[in-house]
């Protein structure tokens, strides 16, 4: 019977349901995307750490090295498996150039590698170890994915020219926010090539024991080895930076997805709630027969419990498609890892979860048909105590409804608010780490041009000209000198061990604090939020460093979000002697109308030492790929929720409609117009839209802007202030969803001058 009645009850609703499973396909098929994605992602950095036998430990040194001091070290360490020093030969862009087109304008320090012999190994686009042949060179792969370079290329090394044999897969550098990348060449090539730029050594330990790591590291660190170069990077960072891009956008789908699944589950009650007032007198004839409570409830169940499950099942399915052009760009930095069991599973748990919610909704809505009587309307309507009588009369009735049905109206006003979410939140995002601030939250102030130098001790007096020049060059607004020092500090335990500090002014270009303030004082220090999370440290506590072989007690004045130099930094104003400097960057701000191209040109071919480059290009190389994965995040969630307002605005209007059909024939019968009754559900649809429009701006300004701020926490980046397109946010949007909701009303309460009032009053009688 129940099968039956199942099949009448399809065949006969087909629109409705069809409606109803959209919203659970949807649901299902995003969160289950999301799932798939985030397991996949994870397998696959796997894989490629795996194959490529990732080292669990880095310091990177320009300069000679003790090796029979390193061997002595490895030996007393039992837990180092390996060890190995790679040589990377760092090579100025200006004199790299693809099929002819130079690469000086590129922000990443790109060096030449032969393959590893132990680990550290680097892939081919099938992650196996690349084997170069003389005049052969394998690119890094996100060149490739850039559009800068494809196989077949020409690059060309002043006059020496190699053959672009294939892509790199390079588990330290793979990633875009990595300031290196890696080359890999034929031995023969490389001892040709050594001449064209200065050697820099990676010194790699591989552990039998992952856990012990920290051990290892603050050993290295106190035995004072050579150290000139970035802070060590461990194996946990290589994870963390390699899944940063695809990271953030899965991070935005699976945030995307639940929003969506809100607004469907207050469409799948709306719906249902629209189907209970059509059939209403159906079922409470049933009731009225005889058919029992709990049978009248399974036929109402058994239909949607039926629609949940097939609408999950489909949207699992249909998660494989959305997943796949996600995959496509996962796969070509990581490869194609397996689809493991587990990858199925998760998509399926996220599926499940979508259906366990939605069958207790329905399970809720299920038991007003208690209240089932062919004399009682299906939802008491409580008359609010307010009173209009002073308003004109089309607006005096639409408030009084929307007043006396506050459940219904309640539902679809957290409709819009969440639609205002979706179409809002995702461009304040892409409009914030698009902007040129938004580098203030990776450590780097606002500035037009960054000068840098490595080569401090064999360019000393070229830098001395550069900085006289700068001194005195009128087309310059301001500029500061930021140099770098590795310095020795003492742990909680009392072991020496090494930060990276950058000495500055600090106030010359700012930068965001997630706590605290800038380092002003002499004993003073700032931290980057993963060094203070490294040790422990908040604003107010104390630390000691060892400066000029003396203890200098420091307050950590502030912590701020730092991604460069491995994201374990800090930041001081104190004076400090000139030695041992590893790195040194002058930020520049230029004055109005003077083009950064032309200023870029006129000081890079003069100094070639130094590395300038625009921080608008800075940021579209670092970010580009996520900036441009966020940007099409947002049209689709634009369209998407623009698709969900009309359809949710159409069985709203709809449900409305059936609902009132007894007013609304006593309306037209003493006297009311079609138009007059079409105009109340404007200007219902009209103060719904008006109050979600507000609110879900005033949520997204601030519950909305929370949530993203943690999620981009996640990876070192803190209490960002999201910026607005004002354009976008308070032009668009509200003018879409003006036209969407006004198009959506006319079509939801066609059929008043269909109406048979005699009939209705008739059967309400």
């Amino acid at each position: 019977m129940y099968l039956k009645l199942l099949k009448n009850d399809l065949k006969n609703n087909i629109l409705q349901t069809m409606a109803i499973a959209f919203f659970i396909i949807l649901s299902s098929s995003f969160l289950s995307c999301a799932a798939q994605l985030g397991v996949q992602l994870s397998n696959s950095i796997n894989e490629l750490f795996e194959k490529a036998k990732t080292p669990h430990i880095l310091q990177m040194h320009s300069g000679d090295i003790d090796l029979e001091r390193m061997e002595k070290f490895v030996a007393k360490n039992k837990e180092i498996k390996e060890y190995q020093i790679l040589d990377f030969l760092n090579i100025d862009n200006s004199i790299m150039s693809f099929n002819d087109n130079s690469l000086k304008d590129l922000v990443y320090d790109n060096g030449f590698s032969i393959q590893s012999e132990k680990f550290d190994f680097l892939l081919d686009i099938n992650n196996e170890k690349i084997n170069a042949k003389k005049g052969e060179v394998y690119v890094p792969v996100f060149y490739f994915i850039s559009g800068l370079v494809k196989s077949g290329d020409t690059l060309k090394i002043k006059d020496y020219e190699l053959k672009v044999a294939g892509f790199v897969r390079d588990s330290q550098m793979n990633s875009s926010i990595s300031s290196s990348k890696r080359f890999v060449v034929n031995k023969l090539d490389y001892d040709n090539i050594k001449s064209f730029g200065s050697v820099e050594h990676l010194i790699e330990f591989y552990l039998s024991d992952i856990e012990m790591t920290s051990k290892v590291q603050s050993a290295y660190n106190s035995e004072n080895l050579e150290s000139s170069g970035p802070p060590i990077i461990t194996f946990s960072l290589f994870k963390m930076v390699n899944a940063l891009s695809d990271g953030i956008s899965i991070a935005a789908l699976a945030f995307i997805s639940l929003l969506v699944i809100l607004i469907s589950l207050f469409c799948i009650r709306l719906s249902l709630l629209a189907k209970l007032e059509e059939d209403y007198k159906e079922l409470s004839i049933l009731k009225a027969i005889g058919i029992a409570h709990k049978d009248i409830k399974k036929v109402f169940l058994y239909k949607y419990v039926f629609i949940g499950a097939l609408s999950c099942l489909i949207g699992f399915a249909l998660s494989f498609l959305i997943k796949a052009p996600f995959l496509n760009n996962m796969k070509m930095f990581f490869g194609s890892a397996k689809e493991n069991m587990m990858t199925y599973v998760f998509g399926f748990i996220a599926c499940f979860i979508v259906f366990v919610i939605v069958y207790f909704s329905m399970s809720k809505i299920s038991k007003r048909l208690r209240l089932l009587s062919i004399n009682r309307p299906f939802e008491d309507e409580k008359q609010s105590n307010l009173s209009f009588s002073y308003l004109p009369q089309r607006l005096f009735l639409a408030l009084s409804d929307l007043l006396s049905k506050k459940k219904i109206y309640f539902t679809m006003i957290s409709v819009t608010i969440l639609s205002v979410f979706i179409l809002i939140l995702p461009m304040s995002v892409y409009t914030t780490i698009s902007d040129k601030s938004f580098i203030n939250y990776m450590g780097i102030g606002s500035y037009d041009v960054r000068i840098d130098i490595s080569e401090i001790a064999d360019n000393k007096d070229k830098m001395n000209i550069l900085l006289e020049k700068i001194k005195n060059d009128d087309s310059i607004e301001k500029y500061d000198i930021i140099k770098s020092k590795l310095i020795d500090y003492k742990t909680s335990k009392g072991n020496i061990e090494k930060i990276w500090i950058d000495f500055s002014t600090q106030t010359t270009f700012p930068i965001k604090y997630v706590y605290g303030s800038m380092p002003l004082n002499e004993d003073e220090i700032s931290l980057s939020k993963i060094k203070a999370d490294d040790l422990s440290k908040k604003v107010g506590d104390e630390m000691t460093l060892i400066v000029g072989n003396k203890e200098k007690k420091v307050k950590i004045s502030g912590i701020f979000s730092d991604l460069t130099n491995g994201g374990k930094t800090a930041r001081a104003s104190f004076a400090t002697v000139d030695k041992n400097l590893i790195w040194m960057i002058i930020p520049v701000k230029l004055k109005d109308k003077v083009v950064t191209e032309d200023f870029i040109k006129k000081y890079q071919d003069d100094f070639s030492f130094a590395k300038l480059s625009d921080t608008k290009v800075y940021i579209n190389q670092i970010f580009g790929n996520t900036i441009a994965t966020v940007y099409n995040i947002t049209w689709v969630g634009f369209f998407a929720s623009l698709f969900l307002i009309f359809t949710i605005t159409v069985l709203f209007i709809r449900m409305l409609y059936f609902k009132d059909s007894g007013e609304n024939a006593l309306l037209k019968s003493i006297g009311f117009t079609n138009k007059d009754i079409y105009i109340q559900y404007f200007i219902k649809s009209a103060l719904i839209l008006s109050f979600g429009l507000i609110l879900g701006n005033v949520f997204s300004l601030t519950i909305g802007d929370k949530l993203a701020s943690t999620i981009l926490n996640v990876i070192g980046i803190a209490n960002v202030q999201f910026l607005r397109d004002t354009l976008f946010s308070y032009v668009y949007v509200p003018l879409s969803m003006i036209i969407i909701t006004a198009l959506a009303t006319y079509l939801g309460a066609r059929g008043l001058s269909k109406m048979n009032i005699s009939q209705i009053l008739k059967e309400d009688v």
